[in-house]
């Protein structure tokens, strides 16, 4: 009786061993979790300025001018390397249109209250606890609000206002490191639109923003 009763219990350890190293082995053949989304609060101060494309300092020049935004980051890594961002904000943003002639100098400013929308659908992404990143993408605002202020040789000019286009549209180039959890990045814009209306002075809205995410 004692030799079937041990040879039974050396079958059924050997069954229970076989189950434990295939479930072992499913266990190592599960992929781990590459995707999943983080959201976080997004900070970014900003220069803005005017491009004119051809025309020439003397013509028209553009001051840089101090702007900031706040909003939210939706952040997706799709896979070690790469992941996506989608980033509405509320943005304060100030520019100057400057032109400079011999006898004259006409300097209107812009403040804007805007609503914007970055989509970012390529951020590159390498290393370990702090990942270094390249992004490219495009973004989307509309004026809320703007307010101007016109001077002719330093003497305000009341009742004179342009029209601006409210919509404006461009895209985006970044470079910047994930810091841990955080980020920060430094992003330039380009606008592929004419902000004030003109049919014989090209003219866009360029920014660099520094964008930090907690």
């Amino acid at each position: 009786m004692k030799k079937p009763f041990a040879l039974l219990l050396f079958m059924i350890c050997l069954v229970m061993s076989g189950f434990e190293a295939k479930a072992e082995s499913q266990n190592d053949s599960i992929p781990e979790k590459t995707r999943e989304m983080k959201m976080g609060i997004r900070f970014s101060p900003s220069l803005n300025f005017f491009d004119y494309g051809d025309l020439s300092f003397g013509q028209v020049a553009s001051d840089y001018k101090i702007g900031a935004a706040l909003g939210m980051v939706f952040d997706w890594k799709m896979s070690e390397y790469n992941r996506i961002r989608l980033e509405p904000y509320l943005e304060y943003q100030n520019i100057n249109n400057n032109s400079i002639n011999p006898d004259i100098e006409a300097v209107t400013s812009f403040s804007n209250l805007s609503f914007g929308l970055d989509a970012i659908p390529l951020v590159l992404t390498y290393g370990g606890k702090y990942k270094g990143t390249l992004s490219f993408g495009g973004f989307a605002k509309y004026v809320l609000n703007s307010s101007q202020s016109t001077t002719l040789n330093g003497n305000p000019v009341n009742n004179f206002n342009v029209e601006i286009n409210k919509l404006q549209y461009g895209l985006s180039f970044g470079a910047g490191a994930y810091l841990g959890k955080r980020l920060i990045e430094f992003r330039y814009y380009q606008s592929l639109n004419d902000f004030v209306n003109s049919p014989v002075v090209p003219n866009s809205i360029n920014q660099v923003q520094l964008i930090l995410v907690y």
